[in-house]
């Protein structure tokens, strides 16, 4: 499925096609699916993972994975993401299990090796 994301910052705002969900494997040979946020201020408060991701064709580039107590705060570092890494598309995965959340991180963060951090110390 194909769906529009309104990405912001740069002084720009342009929608553009992305799929509206996206498969990660982490070095573990696991896979976990994200879902397409269109419209970042409407992320739940509730805990989870979530990618920056810009497409080249169909595949898809992570340069940003973060694990949050509360999705909210995946857009901390939205406009950076856009002006500096051309992001196209923000992914969350609900994840409530701490433990979990941060296994499914650690295992991304060593397969990906994304450029940019979640905490904006890249």
């Amino acid at each position: 499925m194909v769906g529009q994301t309104l990405a912001q910052g740069a002084g720009r705002d342009y929608v553009r096609e992305v799929k509206e969900h996206l498969d990660l494997q982490g070095a573990s040979g696991a896979t976990y699916r994200f879902r397409l946020i269109a419209d970042p201020g409407q992320l739940p408060a509730t805990s989870g993972n979530f990618v920056y991701v810009r497409w080249r064709g169909s595949v898809p580039q992570v340069f940003c994975c973060g694990a949050v107590n509360s999705l909210t705060s995946a857009t901390r570092l939205w406009d950076v993401a856009v002006r500096t890494h051309g992001a196209e598309g923000l992914y969350v995965r609900l994840n409530v299990a701490r433990a979990q959340r941060d296994e499914e991180h650690a295992d991304l963060i060593e397969k990906i090796r994304p450029p940019m951090s979640p905490f904006g110390d890249d």
